[in-house]
């Protein structure tokens, strides 16, 4: 015998499922918000551990970058030019990294001895051409390995409000 369910009994049903619908979108999107977050503070640091070779990379050309500035380029043709232009837009980009790792290390020089500390450790870390060690750095600066990788986190969530303004915010660790 099959017994029909009541109005009531509908409506509750359809409550609790629509709450667990909402709940597991909710779960995703923060979960797409976090590997978003992880995704750019990776490609900070990935560029920052880069940083030198970049620069080296883009050293001769940055007055001809402006020739190409707002070109745009198809990337199913690989030619010279388009190798030249990756060149130019990869020069221009790293003119702007300079300018925001220049505003960070001056806001930084004129702020806390731990605001001076992590702009030290990342410039020591990634940006001067003798790059030094975790160990090296904790011994230099007399501070333990996870102050470094703190420092460390910390100054490129920092970079990363500098690079990407208001939407690196939505980063913050």
């Amino acid at each position: 015998m099959i017994k029909e369910l009541t109005k009531n009994q509908l409506k509750i049903i359809t409550e609790v499922a629509a709450q667990e619908a909402i709940r597991a979108y909710e779960k995703n999107q923060t979960k797409i918000q976090k590997e978003e977050r992880d995704s750019r503070l990776m490609n900070i640091e990935l560029l920052l551990k880069n940083y030198r070779k970049l620069k080296d990379h883009c050293s001769e050309i940055d007055s001809e970058a402006e020739e190409l500035e707002g070109t745009v380029f198809d990337l199913t043709e690989l030619t010279l030019e388009l190798l030249m232009k990756c060149r130019f837009k990869t020069a221009k980009m790293l003119r702007h990294v300079d300018r925001m790792l220049y505003a960070y290390e001056w806001d930084c020089r004129h702020g806390s001895a731990e605001e001076e500390r992590r702009v030290n450790i990342l410039q020591k870390r990634y940006l001067t051409e003798n790059r030094v060690t975790v160990k090296d750095l904790c011994y230099e600066l007399n501070v333990e390995q996870a102050t470094v990788y703190r420092d460390t986190k910390r100054a490129i969530n920092d970079v990363a409000v500098l690079l990407f303004g208001f939407d690196a915010l939505k980063l913050s660790i």
